[in-house]
């Protein structure tokens, strides 16, 4: 079961950087960051919404209609600026925000180190971050939903992991193959997958 709503993770990242946050990318790697945070922390889960493949990185699957919510919800101010000829969007949080409950502090303490890592960079760094440590981000294509707990594994458990799954992959297509073989009375033509 989640510990929060995804307007709950994003509202107490944008609190974490005083009320107000600078840059879709960063904080869309905050949230992404946060979620790790926390499971890395303890069992479970911050938020069950979904984490996109995006070329930039991972990021939040459906932003568009979550964040135009939080607007009609009065609880989020989207503001778009310019970085020189570039758009960029600014969030901030209302005083309704600021006046709904806080975040529980094993959630809020994950939410808080995924702000400080990220406002410590610059997008450009958060985006080679998650291109070279992000096992999801490498494996997937952009607009997959991808699953960001994989990223928690250790490398060296990850390819023990790997090989025990391709050993296993062998086992299963080796014994179908046998189960087909006695089936066909001996033959293996098939329509070219020796599974069918």
């Amino acid at each position: 079961m989640p510990r929060l709503s995804a307007d709950q993770v994003i509202l107490q990242l944008i609190r974490e950087a005083g009320g107000e946050w600078s840059g879709k990318t960063r904080l869309f790697k905050a949230f992404y960051f946060a979620h790790l945070y926390y499971t890395a922390e303890r069992p479970g889960v911050l938020t069950d919404w979904p984490i996109a493949r995006l070329p930039e990185g991972p990021g939040i699957d459906g932003s568009v209609s979550l964040f135009n919510k939080m607007v009609a919800d009065g609880l989020l101010v989207v503001e778009k600026f310019y970085e020189g000829p570039y758009p960029a969007y600014r969030y901030r949080v209302t005083s309704k925000a600021l006046a709904e409950p806080g975040v529980p502090e094993d959630a809020r303490r994950a939410i808080e180190k995924a702000a400080v890592f990220a406002l410590s960079k610059q997008a450009h760094e958060l985006s080679a971050y998650t291109h070279e440590h992000s096992r999801a981000w490498q494996n997937g294509r952009d607009g997959d939903i991808i699953d960001i707990y994989v990223d928690l594994i250790p490398d060296d458990e990850y390819v023990v992991e790997q090989n025990k799954i391709a050993e296993l992959d062998r086992t299963v297509t080796a014994a179908l193959e046998a189960i087909h073989y006695e089936a066909t009375g001996g033959s293996f033509s098939t329509s070219g997958d020796p599974r069918l």
